[in-house]
């Protein structure tokens, strides 16, 4: 039943960026600030909990967002999501990992997704802008706002997960 409170919790995720999120980012800042929540959740879910879900989580939702949101191609979003949610899990093995390395991770791990992003749709001349624009135009101001929600969500989503651990350790014994 844990998981499927997540899924909704993702989905009502989902339907923030691009419903409200946009009405809430002021105009000038438009197409400079991406908001990609899903993407930390799954972060959260790779390091808290297990790497393959976090990779199930971030193909589901990748997909998800490239049918929607972004559909110049299918695909970028769900392998760049579903990869570093897995590299996420693969490099804290532990569950043990307090505010600062998550924060860091949540900074790093956003970095690289937007990255990826960029690099694939250079790639396929989708993107006309160079890499040192695309850094000051909309990658450092994205990456305050995706620090910031990982820094509001810290709390709970380590709770959810510390108590969904502990009641599968209760089940198991």
């Amino acid at each position: 039943m844990n998981r499927n409170w997540m899924i909704g919790f993702m989905f009502v995720l989902f339907v923030l960026e691009g419903t409200l999120l946009p009405l809430i980012i002021p105009d000038m800042w438009q197409g400079r600030i991406i908001p990609q929540f899903i993407f930390i959740v799954v972060l959260y879910h790779g390091i808290y909990q297990h790497r393959h879900t976090a990779l199930i989580m971030g193909l589901a939702f990748g997909f998800l967002q490239d049918i929607v949101y972004y559909g110049h191609m299918i695909g970028p979003h769900a392998f760049s999501m579903g990869l570093l949610g897995y590299l996420a899990g693969l490099l804290f093995p532990g569950r043990n990992i307090t505010l600062i390395p998550m924060m860091a991770a949540a900074v790093l791990g956003s970095f690289l997704y937007q990255t990826i992003l960029f690099a694939i749709y250079s790639l396929f001349n989708l993107s006309k802008m160079t890499y040192e624009v695309a850094i000051f135009d909309y990658l450092i101001p994205s990456l305050f706002v995706q620090l910031l929600f990982a820094l509001t969500i810290y709390v709970p989503m380590r709770k959810w997960f510390d108590l969904q651990s502990g009641t599968a350790e209760n089940e198991q014994d």
